[in-house]
């Protein structure tokens, strides 16, 4: 009977627990604001935790349908026949008692289940709580109860807990990092846990497991451990937290009844907001969202327009271009900070000279600078010598990016472009080097370590301008030094099947001695848990989106250095992109069903892909034919997708085709069949002419199959790599995919691919 109840979804909850900590830090970050939700400050990010994110997360019915009188029931029949001596005053132990004792009359039974649901889950208190009278003479009547909004009164009851000041007075009582105000949390607060779960991904990722049959979305987790409160502040106190705004519902979500009915509600408080000039909230920037089919592995989701009035939109520019001054400004003074003292300590020690660098004039300066020959100082203890040996070797590779020669000769530089960090040391040693010498030399050191990829098949422009230049050092992989690469020339045709690099390779293997999983890895676009790039090399191992994005990164940077190996008439998107587009169709749909008439327009991050802003590396659609993307169903499954812009159709490349049901599927490509001929029209082609009429979708049959349930993510790259290359993807076979492991995650720490 409870299953058929309006509280049926609680009963099919998973092992979870109530982290009370989460929820007291997520409080102390609260902000005020005069609407009926809370906003939390987590780092620089706001995240918004409103009826729609209560509906999304409960399933509850949230509607003002129903007019019910809130009072009375003293005389009602359960009242009497369970609580004769109560006096009209019942407390939820008397509830909870009168419920064990009722064994004959099971619908009776049922009712008072009904009333502890709701005393001990929906509207929590102390257990000397007074129970509402009124909630007996409702149950009695099982429909009327059943079409009661119980989620509507749970939200307004749970978020009074944040409304009422309470994240100044748990800052104000903070002595030695510990709050010392004691206070209960009322309401229905595990729906809060669960929403920090979905809005905030690391703390789903860490503490928690996410399951992807879960509607609504509480039934998705699990989480049958106690969480400390320095856990939790390690999570939200991490430089790269990914923080979404707002959750916006899915497609299966949006024909939930739940939100049909909530919809209405949420359209006319937000009418009535924008008509109101005193609710304004302390909060700004553009707000991003979450969108449950994604896995909680995967990275940031993309944002959702939404009307601000133009002190917001100010605010939340300024707020980003102060974010990105002070990241500049900080990089800047580290490394000015860090040359001052090197500066500092080679005054202590005498080490001033007059001598410059062999790269301090357009034509190389042959004067002698003594210092340790490498081998000498590999071994000597550090000191003031190699501070400037350091700040030397920086001082030239940024000399190197903005030298010109004059009158556009070639020098003995440019000549030797692949051996130029062994130039260096030859120049700062204590032999006196000439550009002639260094000719001599160089046919002599060709088994060293110091190589460099060449591209072979087009010729490399030379001249003023045109020096092969190499990155400055700050600007390279910490892991994996780039003049040990090894050298090919062998390039008229893409090898797939090429070993990794061995020196690629060596450091791999120091970095995994040293690894823990909790440490953070520089990539080229962000930090990642140690634990993603370990889970690459396991066998069974599940591939974030950091590490889809980051592999798709380097093929596009690899598609542009190597013009003659790969098609250049398509565009590589990443994980993000089927995300913007299930958001932009969702808001499309609302907007066809919204009486007002206004042009829907697109967001601007979702024109940014198609203008080729982003991502980096990306391409305008103009100028492809096919697009290639990943994409995420169902919350743990990766595929690919090739998008032929002029035949109108979506080739689906899956390496496990039964995993995704025929429904599924269809419901998660509709997005991208809609949207992308709307994008056309209006973006790429502008002609009135052209249709946007649905793209059609072929599932390929004949393409790889993995293995095993986690292969997915690199079969999805490879897939994507294959077809660039204009290779068969039948030849992506699973006994290479442990050797593609690897090498991923060696080319992924140096930061380069080979082509």
């Amino acid at each position: 009977m409870f299953e058929t109840s309006c509280f049926g979804p609680l009963l099919k909850l998973r092992k979870i627990k109530l982290a009370s900590q989460l929820v007291h830090q997520l409080l102390m970050r609260s902000m005020k604001t005069k609407k009926e939700e809370a906003w939390f400050k987590i780092g620089n990010k706001r995240a918004r935790f409103g009826l729609q994110e209560f509906v999304l997360v409960t399933g509850l019915n949230a509607t003002s349908s129903e007019i019910v009188e809130m009072s009375g029931g003293a005389d009602c029949r359960i009242v009497k026949d369970h609580f004769k001596k109560s006096g009209g005053k019942i407390m939820k132990g008397d509830v909870y008692e009168a419920f064990k004792r009722c064994k004959r009359n099971q619908t009776d039974k049922y009712k008072l289940g009904l009333i502890i649901i709701l005393a001990y889950v929906l509207l929590a208190t102390e257990e000397n709580t007074l129970i509402e009278l009124w909630w007996f003479e409702l149950v009695d009547d099982l429909d009327l109860f059943d079409k009661f909004p119980w989620g509507k009164l749970s939200y307004e009851y749970t978020i009074r807990i944040v409304k009422r000041d309470m994240g100044d007075k748990l800052r104000n009582s903070l002595k030695e990092g510990e709050s010392r105000c004691r206070y209960s949390l009322h309401g229905f607060p595990l729906a809060i846990m669960i929403w920090a779960f979905e809005a905030i991904p690391n703390l789903g990722k860490k503490f928690a497991k996410k399951y992807c049959d879960g509607i609504p979305r509480m039934l998705g987790w699990e989480q049958p451990k106690r969480l400390t409160s320095s856990d939790v502040v390690t999570v939200l106190e991490s430089k790269e937290l990914e923080v979404m705004s707002t959750l916006i519902p899915t497609e299966v979500e949006l024909k939930e009844v739940y939100w049909k009915e909530l919809t209405p509600c949420v359209q006319e408080e937000d009418t009535d907001s924008e008509s109101s000039k005193g609710d304004d909230t302390e909060h700004g920037g553009e707000p991003s969202h979450s969108f449950h089919q994604h896995s909680p592995r995967v990275s940031e989701p993309p944002p959702v327009r939404h009307d601000h009035n133009i002190a917001d939109v100010v605010r939340m520019e300024m707020e980003k271009l102060e974010g990105r001054l002070l990241g500049v400004i900080s990089k800047r003074l580290d490394r000015m900070e860090y040359k001052i003292d090197s500066l500092v300590e080679m005054a202590a020690v005498g080490r001033f000279h007059s001598t410059t660098s062999a790269y301090d004039s357009p034509i190389h300066n042959t004067t002698n600078v003594p210092v340790s020959p490498p081998e000498v100082k590999r071994k000597e203890k550090a000191g003031p010598n190699d501070a400037m040996d350091e700040l030397e070797k920086e001082r030239i590779m940024e000399d190197e990016d903005g030298e010109e020669l004059a009158g556009g000769e070639k020098s003995a530089e440019d000549e030797n472009v692949g051996n130029e960090t062994e130039f260096v040391e030859k120049g700062m040693s204590g032999e006196f080097c000439t550009p002639e010498k260094l000719e001599e030399d160089e046919n002599k050191s060709t088994k060293g370590d110091i190589v460099q990829i060449e591209s072979t098949g087009f010729d490399i422009p030379k001249g003023r301008g045109h020096r092969t230049k190499r990155k400055a050092r700050p600007l390279c992989s910490p892991f994996t030094d780039p003049t040990k690469r090894r050298k090919l020339s062998d390039l008229d045709v893409y090898d797939p099947y090429r070993e990794v690099d061995p020196s690629k390779v060596d450091d791999l293997n120091k970095w995994m001695e040293a690894a823990s999983t909790s440490d953070l890895v520089p990539l080229h676009h962000c930090d990642v848990e140690a634990k993603s790039l370990l889970d690459l090399l396991n066998k069974d191992g599940w591939l974030t989106g950091e590490i889809v994005n980051e592999a798709l990164y380097h093929i596009r940077d690899r598609a542009l250095k190597f013009p003659n190996l790969f098609q250049q008439d398509c565009c590589i998107l990443d994980c993000y992109f089927c995300q913007f587009v299930q958001s932009a169709h969702g808001e499309w749909q609302i907007h066809a069903q919204s009486p007002r008439k206004e042009e829907f327009k697109f967001s601007k991050s979702l024109l940014k892909y198609v203008d080729g802003s982003i991502p980096e590396l990306g391409k305008c659609w103009k100028d492809c034919r096919y697009l290639y993307a990943p994409c995420c169903a169902i919350g743990s499954h990766w595929f690919a997708v090739k998008i032929d812009l002029e035949d109108r159709t979506i080739f689906i490349f899956d390496s496990l085709k039964s995993h995704v049901r025929k429904a599924e599927l269809e419901a998660f490509m509709k997005p991208l069949q809609v949207v992308i001929p709307m994008l056309m029209k209006l973006h790429v082609k502008c002609d009135d002419s052209y249709s946007t009429e649905k793209f059609k979708f072929v599932k390929m049959k004949e393409v790889p199959q993995q293995h095993n349930g986690s292969d997915c993510g690199i079969f999805t790259i490879k897939y994507i790599e294959f077809l660039q290359a204009n290779m068969d993807v039948c030849a992506i076979q699973p006994e290479y995919i442990p050797m593609w492991r690897k090498k991923l995650a060696a080319e992924l720490l140096a930061w380069h691919f080979e082509p």
